[in-house]
């Protein structure tokens, strides 16, 4: 009689999102032959599947079908943000939601950071408006990173890597964080970690501030008309955490006067972006498609966080249902 409990995939990469592929499934089935790991390709076969399963690797989950899962006890998601899964961590079921983006989130942010810094977004720029040889209008507007302020206003597990990856460039750091005021080992003397009600006083200091926030009420807006007027003129603003943090519409206003040298953004108000939206008509902007965390090696991230968690915490997540 077969021992192993039911363990679902349904990681098909819905709108463009990575997906688990052959590979992924044999690897699981190797370093966890404890399941019988079973992938579907779409919803209607997750759900026909969900009844006896323990464990459910998804995207999506609803909170309605838990009534076709008695037996569920872990739900893993590789999605940091919140607004797929309907469903939390309560008794008898545990939810685990991805954190191991930062380090892919981090290169972006540096990358966008460098744009702008070394003039390779004013020469793109420059190249779409036919102007051959810019090299009066780029240089004007090229800046070493060395030495610039950087404030990082969510300062957890992306806004810490997104801080290692840049102190090498010799930058001053500043996060900003709720609660978890603790240094990270690569901070200089003269870094710190910040409360949110130090955020005003921090904002004129930024050469670049970065946003890296989650979607919840106390971050809806956060940035708005008035703290965007806080930022000096040559400063710039990323944003890759989630689109409600920024009064979007303010941005735009605040791009087009000049009271700000640019943007970076990889989240918006209103995903997917319309073609029509105000923001991508706004001068020195840089708009991403949502993808600040994808690369090549994205799933085999989010199984090695799954996996090592699995072995630390399973026995604890899925209680009874354990094997």
């Amino acid at each position: 009689m077969n021992s192993k409990q039911k363990a679902l995939i349904w990681l098909p990469g819905p709108d463009g999102l990575p997906s688990l592929g052959e590979a992924g499934v044999s690897r699981l089935e190797r370093e966890a032959p404890a399941f019988a790991w079973k992938r579907v390709a779409d919803k209607d076969g997750f759900l026909a599947e969900l009844p006896g399963a323990v464990v459910a690797l998804t995207w999506r989950f609803r909170r309605d079908w838990l009534a076709s899962a008695p037996d569920l006890r872990l739900v893993s998601t590789p999605a940091a943000g919140r607004e797929w899964l309907e469903i939390r961590s309560g008794p008898g079921l545990t939810v685990w939601f991805g954190g191991f983006h930062g380090i892919f989130m981090a290169e972006t942010v540096a990358g966008l950071i460098l744009a702008f810094v070394r003039g390779i977004k004013a020469s793109i720029d420059c190249a779409a408006r036919g102007e051959a040889w810019p090299r009066k209008n780029v240089h004007s507007l090229m800046r070493p990173l060395r030495g610039a302020r950087v404030v990082i206003l969510g300062f957890g597990r992306v806004g810490k890597w997104i801080g290692r990856l840049l102190k090498p460039f010799g930058v001053g750091l500043a996060g900003v964080n709720r609660s978890d005021f603790s240094r990270p080992s690569y901070f200089d003397a003269g870094d710190a970690v910040h409360p949110l009600e130090r955020l005003d006083d921090l904002l004129p200091t930024a050469d670049h501030l970065v946003l890296a926030l989650p979607n919840d009420a106390g971050s809806d807006r956060i940035m708005d008309a008035r703290r965007l007027a806080l930022l000096p003129r040559n400063a710039y603003i990323y944003n890759i955490g989630r689109g409600n943090a920024i009064d979007q519409p303010a941005l735009v206003a605040s791009l087009e006067s000049g009271a700000l040298a640019g943007a970076g953004l990889d989240v918006f108000e209103l995903e997917p972006l319309p073609a029509d939206d105000p923001i991508l008509r706004a001068p020195n902007l840089i708009a991403l498609p949502h993808v600040s965390a994808f690369a090549p090696g994205y799933m085999d991230a989010y199984l090695d966080e799954f996996l090592e968690r699995l072995r630390r915490e399973g026995g604890s997540a899925l209680g009874e249902a354990q094997p």
